[in-house]
């Protein structure tokens, strides 16, 4: 078995000798040590449920209340409305509503004559331990937003491809449900995942744990090129080492937490690399600027508009930019195909 927790020790250490442009940038301080202390009390296995993910890689629906916090509401609620129905009160406070709109708006929007793609026969495992997993049908099969708010980016990507997209490579996945998603439905599917450390230690066990030896973990990637024919998670820095070409690039509220100069030092070796389609979902307005030099926050923020010239410099032309009703957010989808 992995010992994780080595592993993400010898990933800290190794940021030190990376390339600067590769180590994580001035709104990514506070995290680490968050994210770095649930890791070493809490465990990995318990992931979902750190007090540091809701803000930093697992969102949640609605107001962060966990689900004996709402069943405690029903009571004094009852008494002011005695004829109030308790699943109806129940899922008006715990994230169901807006988690089966972005469900309904995914099978709405998704094209399946261009991409055929099971959307109610898979969802999220509950490895991890996720507070907020919501059962949206009658099936076996449970939902969280961060697999949701994936979901609507390839409903959008759907409308455009000629043809089932299979290899992805992402930077920034967080825990990797992308690769969740589309190794499900796909056993041929590839997908690379390149994230500072200890996000990367968290996708590896997400991933591995689900789909075995189909992944290749930072501790078993040889130094130097690295020939990928299956799915893997390395740290960021081995980005140079990885060769395309791939059908689909995402990036998924990463960029927008970086500087200008270090996401147009990934544009360019992603499109280096050789990637057919571009996801971005990122913000319009760009991440609040650090105050005073101090920690979090970006100093310069880096909005949709920068990422779309940005690759519009390296030959990539916009096929579709979504927001209202599709994203429900600051943020913007664009869809964007090399020319």
């Amino acid at each position: 078995m992995t010992d994780w927790t080595r592993m993400t020790k010898q990933l800290l250490a190794d940021v030190d000798g990376c390339e600067p442009i590769y180590r994580p940038t001035n709104f990514w301080t506070p995290g680490l040590r968050e994210i770095l202390a649930d890791l070493e009390t809490r465990g990995v296995e318990t992931f979902k449920s750190w007090p540091t993910a809701g803000y930093w890689f697992y969102p949640n629906y609605g107001w962060p209340l966990a689900p004996d916090t709402v069943a405690k509401t029903f009571k004094p609620a009852l008494k002011a409305n005695p004829g109030l129905p308790r699943r109806w009160w129940l899922r008006s406070l715990n994230g169901f509503r807006e988690a089966i709109r972005d469900f309904d708006l995914a099978r709405f929007a998704w094209d399946q004559s261009r991409w055929p793609f099971d959307l109610e026969g898979f969802g999220e495992s509950a490895v991890g331990r996720p507070v907020h997993h919501y059962a949206l049908t009658d099936r076996e099969v449970r939902w969280g937003k961060p697999y949701l708010n994936y979901l609507l980016c390839l409903a959008a990507l759907s409308r455009h491809v000629d043809e089932p997209p299979s290899s992805f490579l992402e930077i920034g996945g967080g825990f990797g449900v992308l690769g969740e998603i589309v190794m499900q439905r796909n056993q041929r599917a590839r997908y690379v995942n390149l994230d500072i450390p200890p996000l990367v230690t968290v996708a590896s066990y997400y991933l591995s744990t689900l789909f075995g030896d189909r992944v290749l973990t930072p501790d078993a990637a040889e130094p130097g090129p690295l020939s990928l024919p299956a799915s893997a998670c390395l740290p960021n820095w081995r980005l140079p080492n990885v060769s395309g070409p791939f059908d689909v690039f995402v990036n998924s509220f990463s960029f927008q937490e970086m500087e200008p100069h270090v996401v147009d030092h990934y544009v360019g070796m992603v499109a280096d690399i050789g990637v057919t389609y571009v996801v971005s979902l990122n913000t319009r307005h760009g991440k609040p600027r650090a105050t005073d030099g101090g920690e979090g926050g970006v100093v310069d923020p880096v909005t949709s508009d920068l990422i779309v010239e940005q690759f519009g410099r390296r030959g990539y032309t916009v096929c579709g930019r979504y927001g209202e009703p599709l994203i429900r957010s600051a943020g913007e989808l664009v869809v964007l195909r090399r020319s």
